[in-house]
């Protein structure tokens, strides 16, 4: 009977160690789609912008040179803008949801006596502090 407590403890121990895994990978995805999607803005910023400046290098012939430039132009940094918007609009989900997994990840890591998991634990606590960057950055306005 004692032994049969033994097993399911154990057996405890690595669900919660493998749900500590999957937390951690979980919240590195979250926090790279919000990364990803502020710098899919600035991508589309930046093309306009190079464009732009390839319009001042020639001397406006790139007009005649290609038809339907600035349509073009404005369409590609249109379509980077809107993937990224429809991204953003649901950022304090993602960044919480981040925060969380990886707050989850380090607890259920830490409670596991078998292996240690320093390295996930460091690296899950880097994700929560730029995570927590991330959202002053968006709440301050300077990520908009």
């Amino acid at each position: 009977m004692n032994e049969i407590k033994i097993n399911e403890r154990l057996a405890l121990m690595d669900f919660t160690t493998r749900l500590g895994k999957i937390f951690f990978n979980l919240s590195i995805v979250l926090l790279i789609v919000v990364i990803a999607a502020f710098s899919t803005a600035m991508i589309g910023v930046l093309i306009l912008l190079f464009g732009f400046i390839l319009i001042i290098l020639s001397f406006g012939t790139i007009f005649t040179l290609v038809d339907n430039y600035f349509d073009k132009l404005t369409n590609v940094s249109g379509i980077t803008l809107e993937i990224s918007t429809s991204i953003l609009q649901y950022w304090d989900i993602l960044i919480i949801s981040s925060i969380l997994l990886a707050a989850l990840s380090i607890v259920l890591l830490a409670i596991d006596k078998r292996q240690k998991h320093i390295a996930r634990i460091v690296i899950a606590s880097i994700i929560v502090g730029i995570a927590v960057i991330v959202a002053i950055a968006f709440l301050s306005g300077v990520i908009k």
